[in-house]
């Protein structure tokens, strides 16, 4: 008998001969965008990614997961994977996204590019269209967004690739995206393959991290191996994993002079030798990937990726993002430079704050309703309630550094107005400093009428009496982009009465505020925040003035829940002083334009400008520091 095959079948039937993933794609990738669009994959630019596509290429392995830093190029070694996979293994397969958009994106901009540049994908191409790509030896690449269930319902892929799993945002109802997407390869499990890659966001909790995670009994989570990359030293020839401690500057801890000069080198922690940004490229090309408990017949590795390996981040960068992480206590810049850096878990502490930690923070100089001697500003914030409004009153200095000056209870909006715009307190050798910037939190429950909510009569207010100087915030109840940011509301909540021009509304990022304050009420704060000192009335010390403010000051803590996320949980009622103080700092932070920094450095540059004064008699210029004329 004579059988005839279709081209299709003759590719799906042709014997193949055994190809490293990485020589596949050095000889038919073409990179779709980036600094080398149009050109080769090429091995040596990203040394280290060939160990991790041959491997996921290699007999035997079923998954792979890269948990990379940002740029890494951890997603074209995905995308190599996958235009391997349509030429060398003939099947159906699937690339989730973290949403549709991305999906989109993705598709136009590098999928279509470059299957077509690629010729061994380019002759197998078909119809692009419906969430799917067909090719013509009957397989097809499905394309599903963690959003939708739908897409990926009722699919059986040989291949699954997933991009930026901790993006993934679950729909209530429909599981665990990550989980649903693996039970699409149950049918091929005899043969399936998985690569999974993704920047961490957050903590262990994260889908990647967790996978990497140990057990008690020395193992992983979810993986066989978990493999470092170790650069070989250019001096004395030995490898090591590259980490946070060998970073070194000796001339500076400025960190933009020393990203502006390039100042940050890698101190080889066997020899000694310091390494420039050309040193590590060197170090890196020359490395290797190494298990950290090797496993005979690994099934399932992991790969750690930290940006420290990449040619295009520099020591230097690095280095100044670690000074500015170790500079502030912003839990968001600390957890951004762990994981968009170190590709590593950022593990928030659990805060729970204690009566007799935040009594130690009196400054015994400090007394009531005064500002210190280095205070430049003050901020207030204003908690409203039903019937009275608690305040706090803060004072900043140079470095973010502040003071508890003033707090109590006011009666209507009338005692608001006098705060914010009639009140000067003094300062310490002499001088008054007004309030700067105010914040009113819009939130309260309805009148005794019931007519209007407590929300309207604080936009009549702030329409009437805001200005340049007070201002309308809201809560949110989930995590911002920014600390800090604006809507303008054109509507009454409850009335939907117009609001004629609208009402400009500063929306926060509660919980990241919360974090900073209690990372400022600490001993070891690098923006410290103090109480000032208890004071004497009619001949007396009050011993107990600070005793409410404490106890709404803990009236909340920080927790890790049962599904791994950390979230502020109520003590008792009371947390007035708590959210008027994180009103205050919310006013001072630098994603509040302009800013209270801004501010600070266009006084100085006034300030030194304003010392370089006209001599009378010359109508020269005297320089203040050397007394000559300029």
């Amino acid at each position: 008998m004579i059988f005839s095959f279709t081209p299709g079948e003759r590719h799906v039937f042709r014997r193949r001969p055994r190809i490293p993933v990485s020589r596949w794609a050095a000889a038919h990738l073409v990179i779709p965008d980036g600094p080398f669009r149009g050109g080769r994959f090429r091995l040596d630019v990203n040394p280290y990614l060939p160990g991790i596509m041959d491997t996921w290429g290699e007999p035997g392995v079923e998954e792979v997961l890269v948990r990379g830093a940002p740029q890494t190029g951890k997603t074209l070694a995905m995308y190599a994977c996958l235009s391997y996979a349509v030429d060398m293994r003939p099947g159906p397969r699937m690339l989730g996204m973290p949403d549709d958009e991305t999906l989109r994106k993705v598709t136009d901009a590098k999928l279509k590019p470059m299957f077509r540049a690629c010729r061994p994908v380019r002759e197998l191409l078909g119809k692009i269209s419906g969430g799917q790509v067909r090719f013509r030896d009957g397989s097809a690449l499905y394309l599903s967004s963690a959003q939708s269930p739908a897409q990926r319902a009722s699919i059986s892929v040989q291949d699954l690739f997933l991009d930026e799993e901790d993006l993934y945002r679950q729909v209530a109802g429909h599981g665990v995206p990550v989980l649903d997407f693996l039970e699409r390869t149950r049918s091929y499990s005899h043969k399936s393959k998985v690569l999974r890659v993704s920047k961490p966001v957050g903590d262990e909790g994260s889908s990647i991290c967790f996978a990497m995670a140990r057990r008690e009994d020395g193992g992983y989570e979810a993986v066989d191996e978990l493999r470092r990359f170790e650069a070989r030293c250019p001096s004395c020839m030995r490898f090591q994993v590259l980490n946070e401690s060998g970073l070194v500057c000796r001339e500076s801890k400025d960190p933009a002079e020393i990203e502006r000069k390039r100042l940050a080198r890698y101190k080889c922690a066997l020899c000694g030798y310091l390494w420039t940004d050309h040193a590590r490229d060197v170090a890196v090309s020359a490395g290797r990937w190494a298990a950290e408990e090797p496993v005979e017949r690994p099934r399932k590795i992991a790969f750690h990726l930290p940006a420290i390996l990449s040619r295009n981040v520099s020591l230097s960068q690095i280095l100044a993002a670690k000074l500015r992480a170790e500079a502030t206590d912003s839990p968001d810049m600390k957890q951004a430079y762990a994981n968009g850096y170190w590709a590593e878990p950022y593990l928030a502490a659990e805060i729970a704050p204690e009566k007799n930690a935040l009594l130690e923070l009196r400054e015994p100089d400090l007394k009531a309703r005064i500002a210190p001697r280095e205070a430049v500003a003050l901020t207030c914030g204003i908690d409203m309630q039903k019937r009275s409004f608690f305040f706090t009153v803060w004072a900043w200095a140079e470095g973010l550094r502040s003071w508890l000056i003033d707090y109590g209870r006011l009666r209507d909006f009338e005692d608001v107005l006098a705060l914010v715009h009639e009140t000067a307190y003094p300062r310490e050798g002499g001088g008054e400093l007004s309030i700067w910037r105010a914040a009113l939190d819009t939130g309260g429950g309805r009148t005794d009428p019931g007519l209007l909510t407590r929300t309207e009569e604080a936009y009549a207010f702030l329409r009437a009496s805001g200005g340049p100087r007070l201002f309308g915030t809201k809560g949110l109840s989930r995590p911002s982009q920014t600390p800090v940011r604006f809507t303008v509301v054109d509507k009454m909540p409850k009335s939907k009465r117009p609001i004629p021009g609208g009402l400009t509304l500063y929306l926060l990022d509660v919980s990241y505020l919360k974090a900073l304050v209690f990372g400022r009420l600490s001993q070891d704060a690098r923006q410290p925040a103090r109480l000032y000192e208890l004071t004497e009335r009619d001949g007396v010390w009050e011993p107990d003035e600070h005793e409410e403010f404490i106890r709404q000051m803990t009236a909340e803590r920080l927790v890790r829940g049962r599904d791994g996320k950390m979230r502020w949980e109520r003590l008792h009622k009371d947390n007035h002083y708590l959210d008027a103080t994180v009103l205050a700092h919310a006013c001072a932070d630098g994603s509040w334009s302009p800013s209270l920094q801004y501010v600070m450095r266009r006084d100085r540059e006034l300030e030194a400008r304003a010392r370089i004064r006209p001599r009378p008699e010359s109508g020269g210029r005297i320089n203040p520091y050397t007394g000559e004329e300029r």
